[in-house]
């Protein structure tokens, strides 16, 4: 089943980038004489039938880009969480404010830069968070300095703590570390070669510093140590199986005992360096200027994740730490990432015909009960931090609500029982919030059909309505506008059972809603939108720098020796600005520079003064530097 899904995701893969995927490993095309997989939109002929309105190369990065992000990481086991609330400033130490604000472009542990070119990351270096039960390392010794990295893509922002793991969970805290033995000097190079090793560890150990041989690198024993937990990586290989060399046979030998060579020169120093005199200290921090580096672990991890790389630097950039880019992430933020639809559940009982009597009800039967807790999940209003519908907790909608999320959408339920109707007002207040959508869904307990006009509105495009019938059915009817295209998995008549009927109406609603909205002209799917938006947003703060200064700045996000100069510069010509004033007019204070009334002409030069001229300026004090507050 791993095979397979590795096949899909190098099909959609392919799709994204426009090929044909003939390379793709495992995949067989069918062979058919009608069938042509290399056929190009131009050799098509006239069409009369309009082209689809679907970017398939975006639906294909949307698909791959949740594959990544979400396949067995949703739900998380700690429950179902919303990333796109964890934003750069939380967590910090010192605080950086409640939102996204100034504050953080100035935050030396914060950098903002492009991975490619529809992925933004935000790299936040903070101390080890206290969370309960141990968080997502519980009996782990972990760093005392964690990363977090947010990654906004097409498919919304995905929030991701990453610490070095120092030890395997059977060591504690309390054992004593001892140092490893100093290994003999190999005299003769070619005696002591990768064949005459220590025989590997065995697959399924994973390695540390107790079971590694110490003449060997771990990297092999790690690989083998993932191919083997988690084979969908390997795609029918060994990651720790050494590939073919570049080198000729000779030059591949001289290569060898150079290094084994190296190694016995650094084993060698190890032995003879106590007897040697001490070489004396250089203070780093007189060097650095800052004992301690606040974006260490981030810098690290950076690269490590390989983008640093020269295959990564077309796509990896910067960005420019501008109050524009704040407030465009603050909008990006605030897009919905997922489609959003929201359905009316109207309860109907026997005898109700008027719409003060049907949305009178407080709660319905136990058959319509029991229906409403398959449909979605039961959230309270007013912590809910998700899609709310037009909803607020403590207002006309009610306390609760049933809601759905999955990977691509998100669904709130206006069910009538749940919202108050003690008054006239709450009445007209329910009344608006059933009527304004698109899809209603009736569970009718009454001997009559009930009738669309019953709560007069002018949507309601898709009415489907459920009819109790002995034996645990239902008889479903469903009826929709005429220019709403016919949709599923319900049609009109049909009788099904109680106990799959949730979810075969989530369905039909969820389907029903698509199709109202493919009849707007100017509607837009959220990932077409945020791919637009994305798009913008690379294209206009991307900060093209040159590859010393880009890593510069990944090691150190914020140049303090720059920005004092900056910020020191742009208050000298403010000071010049208004010292000049003063001698307008320097009895009466000003808040903006003043400028002379009349204004001199191309070729009129101001008289000369005959007094002596001025001395430069006082020297103005050098401001004292910002503290974030």
């Amino acid at each position: 089943m791993r095979h397979y899904s590795v096949i899909y995701f190098q099909v959609l893969y392919a799709v994204m980038k426009g090929t044909n995927g003939a390379d793709i490993e495992g995949l067989t095309l069918p062979v058919d004489e009608d069938f042509d997989p290399n056929i190009q939109l131009d050799n098509l002929g006239p069409k009369t039938v309009p082209a689809s309105s679907i970017d398939v190369k975006l639906w294909a990065q949307t698909i791959c880009s949740q594959l990544v992000l979400y396949l067995g990481h949703w739900p998380l086991w700690t429950g179902c969480q919303l990333s796109s609330t964890v934003c750069e400033q939380h967590d910090s130490i010192p605080s950086l404010g409640t939102e996204l604000g100034p504050p953080v472009l100035t935050a030396p542990h914060i950098q903002v830069m492009r991975l490619s070119d529809s992925t933004l990351a935000s790299f936040i270096e903070l101390p080890a968070l206290d969370l309960p039960q141990g968080g997502t390392t519980p009996g782990l010794v972990t760093s005392d300095r964690q990363v977090r990295v947010l990654l906004r893509d097409i498919t919304g922002k995905s929030c991701w703590d990453a610490s070095a793991l120092y030890y395997d969970p059977s060591v504690t805290s309390a054992e004593v570390i001892e140092p490893l033995p100093l290994p003999k000097v190999v005299e003769t190079p070619r005696d002591n070669t990768l064949s005459s090793l220590p025989p590997p560890l065995p697959p399924d150990l994973l390695p540390d510093y107790r079971n590694s041989p110490p003449d060997k690198h771990q990297l092999d024993h790690v690989l083998a140590y993932i191919g083997h937990t988690s084979p969908e990586v390997t795609c029918g290989r060994r990651l720790d199986e050494a590939g073919p060399s570049p080198l000729p046979p000779g030059l591949e030998d001289e290569l060898v005992c150079a290094l084994v060579a190296h190694r016995n020169a650094e084993r060698h120093y190890l032995q003879n360096r106590d007897s040697e005199e001490d070489v004396e200290s250089v203070d780093i921090s007189s060097i650095s200027g800052s004992s301690e580096n606040v974006f260490a672990a981030s810098s690290q991890l950076v690269s490590q994740l390989g983008t640093l790389a020269p295959a990564r630097r077309a796509h990896a950039h910067l960005l420019k730490r501008t109050d524009r880019l704040l407030r465009e992430l603050r909008n990006l933020d605030a897009q919905r990432c997922r489609e959003t639809h929201k359905v009316a559940v109207i309860y109907v009982g026997k005898g109700q015909e008027t719409r003060n009597e049907i949305l009178s009800n407080r709660c319905g039967s136990a058959a319509y009960e029991a229906f409403l807790a398959a449909l979605a999940w039961e959230v309270e209003l007013e912590s809910h931090v998700g899609f709310a519908g037009g909803l607020r907790g403590g207002g006309g909608g009610g306390t609760s609500a049933p809601y759905l999320a999955t990977l691509t959408l998100e669904a709130l339920f206006h069910v009538a029982t749940r919202m108050p109707a003690d008054t006239p007002d709450a009445i007209l207040n329910k009344t608006r919030h059933l009527g304004n959508d698109e899809v209603h869904v009736v569970w009718s307990e009454h001997w009559r059909p009930y009738k669309r006009d019953t709560l007069p509105t002018q949507f309601c495009d898709v009415l489907i309505v459920l009819y109790p019938l002995p034996g645990g059915l239902l008889r479903c009817t469903v009826s929709r506008k005429p220019d709403v295209a016919v949709f599923g998995p319900l049609w009109e008549e049909c009788i099904v059972r109680v106990s799959c009927c949730a979810a075969l109406v989530r369905g039909a609603a969820f389907a029903g809603g698509r199709s109202v909205r493919a009849t707007m002209p100017l509607y837009q799917h959220a990932c077409s939108e945020r791919a637009r938006d994305l798009d913008a947003l690379v294209a206009t703060h991307t900060h093209a720098t040159p590859f010393e200064h880009f890593v510069t700045r990944i090691r150190a996000p914020l140049h303090t020796h720059q920005q004092e100069t900056d910020q020191s510069s742009g208050r000298l010509a403010n000071a010049l600005l208004d010292h000049g004033a003063s001698g307008w007019s320097s009895s009466e204070p000003h808040t903006v520079s003043p400028r002379p009334v009349k204004r001199l002409g191309p070729f009129k030069r101001p008289l000369q003064p005959t007094s002596a001229p001025h001395t430069a300026p006082p020297t103005v004090p050098a401001p004292a530097p910002r503290r974030n507050r």
